[in-house]
C-alpha cells in the first residue's frame, strides 16, 4: 500500500513539474445543419495539455457525447447513438492575461458507442474522422468556458447523412 501511495505521489509531482494541465469538462451539445437532434445532449471529457512559448497549448483528449437521438421518421424510427471522440488539439491564447481568450482546433477519430438504432437489416454505424474548431476563455487560473463546432464522420449512418454536426458549450476545471 505504501508503494502505491509513493508511486501515485511521485506521478502527481512529476505532472506538476512538467506544467501539464489536466482539464475535466462537461456541458451541453446540440445538433446543427440538416440533422437536428430531438433533445439537447450532454458531453463529459478529459484533456491533458502542455503550454509552449506562453501562447500555445498542445495536448490530447477524449470526450463522451451522450443522449444523441435524431428524428428521422422518413428513413426509420429510433435513430440514436453516443459518440466518443479521441483527439489531439492546439489551443492558441489570443491575449495571455488574467482572463485568457483562446481559439482551439481539434482533430481525431470518433467511436460510436451505445448504438440503440433500429436498423431494419442495415449495417451498424461506424466512426470515422473528427474535427472541431472553437473559441473559449480561461479565468481564475482554474476554470474554462468553451463554445465548439464539431463535425463527426459516422459511416453507415441509418439517417443517410455521414457527417454529424454539433455545437457544444462546455465548462472545465483544471486540476493542476
Amino acid at each position: 500500500m505504501k508503494r502505491i501511495l509513493v508511486v501515485l505521489m511521485f506521478t502527481v509531482m512529476s505532472l506538476n513539474t512538467l506544467a501539464l494541465d489536466l482539464w475535466v469538462k462537461g456541458g451541453a451539445i446540440h445538433g446543427t445543419g440538416s440533422k437536428q437532434m430531438e433533445d439537447p445532449g450532454y458531453n463529459v471529457g478529459l484533456e491533458l495539455s502542455q503550454g509552449f512559448l506562453g501562447f500555445v497549448d498542445l495536448g490530447a483528449g477524449v470526450t463522451y457525447n451522450g443522449n444523441l437521438k435524431y428524428d428521422n421518421s422518413s428513413v426509420q424510427k429510433n435513430i440514436g447513438y453516443d459518440l466518443a471522440p479521441v483527439y489531439v488539439f492546439a489551443k492558441f491564447n489570443i491575449i495571455p492575461i488574467a482572463i485568457k481568450p483562446y481559439m482551439v482546433a481539434r482533430l481525431g477519430k470518433i467511436f460510436v458507442v451505445n448504438d440503440n438504432t433500429d436498423y431494419n437489416g442495415k449495417s451498424e454505424a461506424d466512426g470515422g474522422a473528427y474535427g472541431a474548431v472553437g473559441v473559449g476563455v480561461e479565468f481564475l487560473n482554474s476554470f474554462q468556458g468553451e463554445l465548439l463546432y464539431s463535425i463527426s464522420e459516422v459511416k453507415n449512418n441509418p439517417s443517410g447523412k455521414d457527417n454529424v454536426e454539433m455545437v457544444s458549450l462546455t465548462l472545465g476545471y483544471n486540476f493542476f
